[in-house]
């Protein structure tokens, strides 16, 4: 086999991951295959949330008026611990499925439920009832935390399973919140699980079928908790030689980490980036019921926010909020957004609306724990385009359909061999044989590296359009639309042909003080693409397109929305 890309580290990463620092990598076997490791991590989340306990006194949770303190939040959760063991027999290995909206209350399960070694099976709380239930019963859960609304799904599919529901008692059906005050004073536990167990399970989005259970370790998560803090600390590292002082220095000089938190929670951005990311750093997190770009702006403003990431939408309403000016944004730190590489007329927009700010972005899945690639600064701002570097745990290959290794430049199939890696899809054989390759994940993403080692990618291997017997990528065609100034977003989709096999269709929707016309567009995409990856037809809307729970534009419903338009 070929060996894998080398990825060049700067000087910061050769003296954070050194031998006994507390980035130390090493390398080990993860179930048998070689992996990258922080040698000086914890093993297993119990661990994480008992290193926590040192930030007592500080904010943590903040939602809608209501505010709980880590140490209010971790005995609450305590309390809870306590009565999941003994009403239900949660331990280690035992299947505990949270399904409810953001709140405080899915933390306190989280937690709750991970610290007695359980594994939590975190529910798209988004997806209609027999989704809900599919999750459920494909992963053989044993108990399920909900809301009023996902618990009343549940019993009309007449599912028998126990539960425990948030608001009023239902007859035998416990309240949470009056599990979570049974036990004033309790001491949350710290079950000990073998680092490479399970420690929860997500669901992929579902965009190329049926939604797939991946199981993910504790290893695996806290790898990436790791590398996100790494990524971190590098930065810290070079800001600190900008003004002259040592990191320890700047770091007593910044206030607490305070996070937005917009993404869902049964995804690895809400859960890994934003819950456990704060937990590390005695961060506090705010919650939004739903999003609302007025509301966003009075609690930056209120809770004094130094991170949000979110969507592309999400953060295109923060750059166009007309009112942005009547709010002191200044303590925020960071903007990121996540999966592809982020539109390059938003970036444009958010450093000229947030000059003070640093920018970042990323790359990953679901099956590893949302991050393999990660880039920041002024590295992430001088190649937009790219996706970040490897993080120092991620090993990447780019292969071609015979699983031979690609030069910088030509894009392939993505390969990942990390300890973040999932352990594998719940019960589900052939999924893994499919996606498993001697220790390498096979992500389903196309790419290529640069010589310097930054990835860029292309799209998803499903999500390519066959045109004449030309390949093309439907997000490189996507990031060229969204570089025109006039387009607020864009997708490009396939349809048939008859002659072509399939043809290229794109839809657009323009900026609403921006008129702009088929030929335009195409004339642009002409500039800077192959004739053959130029749009056959151009579709105007002017409704935003609808996104699934992680942002991503859901092509399936713009296809539905779209009808006979699309095809004609």
């Amino acid at each position: 086999m070929s060996k894998p890309a080398h990825t060049a580290v700067a000087d910061p990463l050769t003296a954070l991951t050194a031998p006994g620092t507390p980035f130390e990598i090493g390398t080990e076997d993860v179930r048998g295959v070689p992996c990258r490791v922080f040698k000086q991590a914890p093993q297993c989340l119990g661990e994480v949330y008992a290193s926590a306990g040192q930030f007592a006194d500080r904010p943590f949770l903040v939602y809608e008026g209501q505010r709980l303190s880590y140490a209010e939040a971790f005995e609450r959760a305590a309390s809870l611990a306590r009565e999941l063991a003994a009403r239900y027999d949660v331990g280690p290995g035992t299947r505990v499925a949270i399904a409810m909206r953001n709140c405080p209350e899915w933390i306190l399960s989280f937690l709750a439920a991970s610290s007695l070694g359980a594994v939590a099976v975190l529910v798209n709380s988004r997806g209609s009832a027999e989704e809900i239930v599919h999750a459920l019963e494909s992963t053989s859960c044993e108990l399920l935390i909900a809301d009023p609304r996902r618990a009343q799904s549940v019993r009309q599919s007449g599912l028998d399973i126990p539960m425990i529901v948030t608001g009023e008692a239902e007859g035998e059906v416990p309240s949470l919140e009056a599990l979570c005050t049974a036990h004033r004073g309790a001491t949350l536990p710290m079950t000990s699980v073998p680092t490479d167990e399970a420690a929860m399970i997500l669901f992929t989005s579902g965009t190329t079928g049926r939604s797939k259970a991946a199981v993910l370790s504790h290893r695996g998560a806290i790898t990436a908790l790791w590398n996100t803090q790494l990524s971190g600390m590098m930065l810290g590292v070079q800001i600190a030689a900008q003004k002259g002082i040592d990191l320890a220095t700047l770091a007593a000089h910044q206030p607490q980490p305070c996070q937005l938190l917009v993404y869902p929670l049964f995804h690895t951005s809400g859960t890994h980036t934003v819950l456990l990311g704060s937990l590390v750093r005695g961060g506090k997190i705010v919650i939004m019921r739903r999003w609302d770009t007025t509301r966003a702006l009075e609690l930056i403003q209120q809770e004094r926010i130094t991170t949000v990431s979110g969507a592309p939408t999400m953060l295109w309403d923060l750059v166009n909020a007309p009112e942005r000016g009547r709010y002191d944004l200044s303590s925020l730190v960071s903007l990121a957004g996540g999966g592809q590489a982020m539109p390059q007329n938003l970036l444009r927009a958010m450093a000229s609306a947030f000059s003070e700010c640093l920018f970042g972005g990323g790359w990953g899945q679901t099956e590893t724990n949302g991050v393999v690639t990660m880039g920041v600064g002024p590295d992430f701002l001088a190649h937009p385009r790219a996706s970040g570097k490897a993080a120092p745990t991620s090993e990447l290959r780019i292969v071609d359909a015979r699983g031979h290794d690609l030069p910088p430049g030509e894009p392939g199939d993505i390969w990942v061999r990390s300890a973040s890696n999932m352990i594998g899809y719940w019960n589900n054989p052939e999924a893994n044989a499919a996606v498993f390759e001697a220790g390498w994940l096979k992500t389903g993403d196309i790419g290529y590296l640069d010589a310097e080692g930054r990835i860029y990618i292309v799209d998803r291997k499903k999500d390519m359009v066959i045109s004449g017997g030309e390949n093309i990528y439907c997000a490189e065609v996507e990031r060229v639309l969204t570089e025109h100034p006039g387009v607020f977003e864009a997708a490009a989709l396939g349809v048939p042909d008859d002659r072509l096999g399939e043809r290229l269709v794109a839809v657009v929707v323009p900026h609403a003080d921006h008129a702009i016309g088929e030929e335009e567009i195409c004339r642009h995409v002409r500039e800077h693409l192959a004739d053959y990856k130029v749009p056959r037809r151009v579709l105007l809307e002017s409704q935003a397109f609808a996104r699934n729970s992680i942002g991503k534009i859901d092509k399936a419903e713009l296809r539905r929305r779209l009808g006979d338009r699309l095809m004609a």
